[in-house]
């Protein structure tokens, strides 16, 4: 026998064998470490998402202001339109922030739902044609407005025109969560008109802030209350649970409620459509990077949803934007 060429033979399989070996090795993708939440962390987070989230643009007051947005969004303010804080015409330089949302994706990350505020003083989803935050700062103190401003808002990124929407002031409870509350018809904090000609949202005001073109979700079946249920070490103060309505891009659900002892997230009364399909969205933090997980469910009545530490994931913002915004 050749032992030179046995030899030889046993070199090259042992060194095929390795090499498939460190192949396998180099595909297995090892399992996320997920560190402990932390609220502080969570709430960074959100907060760095706003700051990203803002246009700013300096102006004279005596000149006004006139600024359209990256997304499309027109601003105009009258000359010599702003007061300061006790109520005197402000003059020199201003700086107007503005931040403006329309994707489930920028809702989540930066916790700004659509829940609004009904007859009955509860909350149940909205389906939105955008939301923003305006405010205007010279230097550390933020100004008011002295007459009438107006924004427009491109219908095209929800959809195009919808004409039942009304007009809705953002309030941010104890916890940082928002809510919205309608706008009367009539009523001097501002109102709304449909452009058919620029296929926009025409808003006019006299109060800056949290702003939203919005109208209740339409639903005539069988409603319920739902629960979810999250791992331990997470609660409302390092953690979020959403709804994504299936085939409504434009609605995101919030479950605002924490139980302590059984340790899930709930909401107020029932407003979860029994027999609906929607993802369940639930998003937290870990070492600066989010956590979240989400899963795809029929509602049955009185359901209770399980995440568990196995269906959690980690992604960068972005990663986590794109699947939320591409859910269907």
């Amino acid at each position: 026998m050749n032992t030179n060429f046995t030899s030889r033979l046993l070199a090259v399989l042992l060194s095929v064998s390795f090499i498939a070996t460190s192949c396998k090795n180099d595909s297995t993708e090892p399992a996320p470490v997920i560190a402990t939440p932390s609220a502080s962390g969570f709430q960074e987070m959100r907060a760095k998402v706003l700051t990203g989230l803002t246009q700013k643009k300096d102006f004279k007051i005596a000149e006004g202001l006139d600024f359209t947005t990256a997304k499309g969004a027109r601003i105009q303010i009258s000359a010599n339109c702003l007061r300061d804080q006790s109520g005197a015409l402000a003059t020199g330089d201003a700086t107007l922030s503005f931040v403006e949302i329309y994707d489930r994706g920028n809702m989540v990350v930066a916790n700004k739902p659509v829940m609004g505020i009904n007859a009955d003083g509860k909350k149940e989803p909205l389906v939105t044609g955008g939301q923003y935050n305006l405010k205007i700062t010279q230097g550390d103190k933020e100004l008011t407005s002295g007459c009438v401003f107006s924004v427009s808002l491109p219908a095209s990124h929800t959809g195009g025109l919808d004409n039942d929407m009304k007009l809705w002031n953002g309030i941010i409870d104890q916890d940082g969560n928002l809510a919205w509350d309608e706008i009367e018809p009539g009523d001097k904090e501002g109102g709304l008109n449909m452009n058919g000609e620029n296929m926009t949202y025409s808003i006019w005001g006299t109060a800056f802030g949290w702003t939203n073109v919005d109208r209740f979700y339409s639903y005539q079946g069988e409603k319920t209350k739902i629960k979810v249920k999250v791992p331990t070490n997470y609660n409302k103060n390092n953690a979020a649970v959403y709804l994504a309505y299936e085939d409504q891009p434009n609605l995101l659900a919030q479950l605002d409620t924490w139980e302590e002892t059984d340790l899930y997230f709930s909401e107020h009364y029932g407003f979860v459509p029994v027999g609906m399909t929607l993802h369940v969205v639930f998003v937290s933090e870990s070492n600066g990077s989010y956590v979240y997980s989400i899963k795809k469910v029929t509602i049955a009545a009185n359901a209770t949803i399980t995440i568990t530490d196995q269906d959690l994931s980690t992604a960068t913002m972005g990663q986590l934007q794109d699947k939320i915004n591409n859910l269907k």
